[in-house]
């Protein structure tokens, strides 16, 4: 049991954090990508808290992290006090986040997120005001990029001095096609793309630049396509068999589990790219603070991003 006679209660909500990250996501690796920390640093306050609190934590399982039994009532407790501290933060931040944010957002990130990340912000702020433009990445790069817009979730990354493009996870692009449609089962090289009649965006755009890279990697040029600016437009044509596309695995994500779409077995893989979180280096830091938090959590839980494998050990 825990020794409560001679607790000092010198653990810190840094420590406790530490913890139940490492307890939900399995690895130190994962909770520090998460918390934005080295692994040492996560590690360092694990062993801390283990001390403080004179009890093992953690057990290794399977190149995992599992919580002992003991850990498991101090994991209890530790995110009553972690949702304790937040409530507590919000008690002043609801009065002192006001006014206007320009917020740019691109569609899949719109499709997937923004309802629920306008709610919460309403929810947490509500003397905020979110003025929200949706577009392609290049369009909201510009827009940041002329200060047209304070905040940005997109696909580009600015280099203006007086930008910060934060990275913030990674997105999946895959070929889709409709379920109907007859594809041998074998690898999808470019050569076959260049069979079926295919819809994207216009350039410049993330999703166009996607493709040509692609069939460039086998010397083809990417010509011919129905251009179309609407990605849930896009969906609705390839469900029904009118052209194939690439397309963000997060909005297809549904689709292809009702089978109205299938994915087609790209060879070579088509990279991921990097998606950013950028701002105006002027503005409120605590509003873009919190507005960044918001949207990572339920971009995280709507499985928005390409999770990457857990590395075994710390």
């Amino acid at each position: 049991m825990v020794n409560t006679g001679s607790l000092s209660t010198r653990f810190t909500l840094h420590q406790l954090q530490a913890f139940v990250w490492t307890a939900r996501l399995g690895t130190v690796h994962a909770a520090a990508r998460h918390l934005h920390l080295t692994q040492p640093a996560i590690s360092h306050r694990i062993r801390d808290l283990e001390e403080e609190l004179g009890v093992q934590l953690f057990e290794r399982q399977n190149q995992r992290l599992q919580v002992t039994e003991l850990g498991r009532n101090v994991l209890v407790y530790a995110e009553r006090v972690l949702a304790s501290a937040q409530e507590m933060a919000r008690l002043d931040l609801r009065r002192t986040i006001t006014g206007l944010v320009r917020m740019g957002v691109d569609e899949s990130c719109a499709i997937i997120g923004m309802p629920q990340i306008l709610k919460d912000i309403k929810d947490g702020y509500p003397a905020l005001r979110v003025d929200l433009t949706v577009g392609g990445g290049a369009q909201l790069l510009q827009k940041i990029n002329n200060h047209e817009l304070d905040i940005a979730l997109h696909t580009g990354q600015s280099s203006q001095p007086d930008v910060t493009s934060q990275f913030i996870g990674l997105t999946q692009h895959q070929w889709v096609a409709s379920h109907d449609l007859m594809v041998a089962d074998e690898d999808f090289v470019p050569a076959h793309a260049l069979n079926h009649r295919i819809v994207c965006n216009a350039p410049p755009s993330t999703l166009h630049e996607s493709a040509s890279r692609w069939l460039a990697s086998d010397g083809y040029a990417f010509e011919e396509y129905s251009s179309c600016n609407s990605l849930s437009l896009m969906v609705a044509l390839v469900a029904a068999g009118h052209a194939i596309a690439m397309l963000p695995a997060s909005i297809t994500r549904r689709q292809v589990a009702e089978k109205s779409l299938q994915v087609l077995r790209a060879k070579p893989a088509v990279p991921h790219v990097p998606y950013y979180f950028s701002y105006l280096a002027h503005h409120r830091s605590e509003t873009t603070a919190r507005i960044l938090e918001i949207a990572l959590r339920n971009l995280k839980e709507a499985g928005f991003f390409h999770e990457e494998p857990a590395r075994g050990g710390d």
